[in-house]
């Protein structure tokens, strides 16, 4: 058994917590239990670098998490899940995929690793300290991938009231081809699965699933909404016309076939998803306007003050050259005119 669960018997004091038939051990209490608060089960998990206790509380009096209305939505944002970017926004902003299992840097570590394990005699000492080396290096990738995901899932949940996602069939698009069997040779055919491995593996590090699952639970938590649409035709789709054509789609560039449409790939389906999300549910969304945040502000007139253009503009920031020559000893503080020279301005005698 890799965990067990105690109901009752629990006892905390501190660092330390008590087991029932296993009696008083210390623990890192990484946080406390709140005031109010009361314990509902201890569960204790082994992993590769120890062993883990999480306490389930439970406090009745709190209220349940915040709901928003339809008449409250006001804004949405669409989510295509990629493998070149991890997440593709509507708002045509993306997010990084790390990728933590899949890097040219990890593989040769996990390769090395695994190559150290399988050089050992079985079922020795060595070969069980060297697969505890490869164990606690994969558990760092997987807690890496988990806390990522949660940091992606608060930033997303802060953008809209509503998050649209595609209702994907991820166990279907990591399942293995179909095998290919000649009758006449009595061979098997090549099926393609050496590459479909390969995006196999990018699907199962971009983690998918997991990430939406925590989207869900954070927007839960915050009021949000999550929908989940049918990923049918959203790659195809014009988001200017709405012609549907597959020859629109050409890697990661889209052209329209009908309109002449140029957009990226990516941030068109996700705009796709959000639009379909709009009719599907029949969301009425509030219109913001976007105003510039670099522009200077104008100043304030007087009552008799005429308005000129350099005022209505306002001043801008002068910068002055960090690396110029002027401010060095000997040299003038201004740029002399060829025709036009001051007479005040005092000239070093020449030897």
């Amino acid at each position: 058994m890799r965990s067990f669960t105690y109901t009752t018997g629990v006892k905390l004091k501190g660092n330390k917590i008590y087991l029932p038939s296993l009696g008083w051990m210390k623990f890192y209490n990484s946080r406390p239990i709140p005031d109010g608060f009361k314990m509902k089960s201890v569960t204790v998990r082994k992993k590769a670098d120890g062993f883990y206790v999480s306490i389930r509380i439970e406090d009745t009096s709190i209220p349940t998490f915040p709901t928003i209305t339809s008449e409250e939505i006001n804004t949405a944002v669409g989510l295509d899940m990629g493998l070149g970017k991890l997440v593709y926004c509507s708002d045509g902003s993306v997010i990084d995929n790390p990728r933590f299992a899949t890097n040219q840097k990890t593989k040769r570590l996990q390769r090395i690793r695994q190559r150290r394990v399988s050089r050992k005699k079985k079922r020795s000492n060595n070969r069980r300290k060297a697969q505890q080396k490869l164990s606690v290096f994969q558990l760092k990738i997987a807690n890496y991938r988990e806390a990522r995901n949660w940091q992606i899932a608060l930033k997303i949940v802060k953008k809209a009231d509503v998050i649209v996602v595609e209702d994907l069939n991820i166990s279907g698009m990591m399942k293995r081809c179909k095998p290919k069997y000649d009758s006449e040779s009595s061979r098997f055919l090549p099926n393609g699965q050496s590459a479909k491995r390969a995006l196999s593996r990018l699907i199962a590090d971009a983690s998918w699933y997991t990430l939406i699952s925590k989207i869900e639970y954070v927007a839960a938590k915050s009021g949000k909404i999550v929908l989940k649409i049918d990923p049918r035709k959203t790659s195809q789709t014009c988001i200017v016309c709405g012609h549907i054509d597959a020859a629109s789609r050409d890697g990661e560039k889209f052209v329209c076939t009908n309109c002449g449409h140029v957009d990226d790939a990516n941030l068109q389906e996700a705009r796709n998803i959000k639009a379909k999300a709009i009719n599907q549910y029949g969301l009425l969304l509030k219109r913001i306007k976007k105003v510039r945040q670099d522009l200077p502000k104008p100043r304030q007139l007087t009552l008799f003050e005429t308005p000129t253009l350099e005022l209505i503009r306002g001043k801008r920031r002068q910068h002055r050259a960090h690396k110029g020559e002027r401010d060095v000893p000997g040299n003038l503080g201004i740029q002399l005119n060829l025709f036009n020279q001051d007479n005040n301005i005092p000239i070093r005698d020449t030897l």
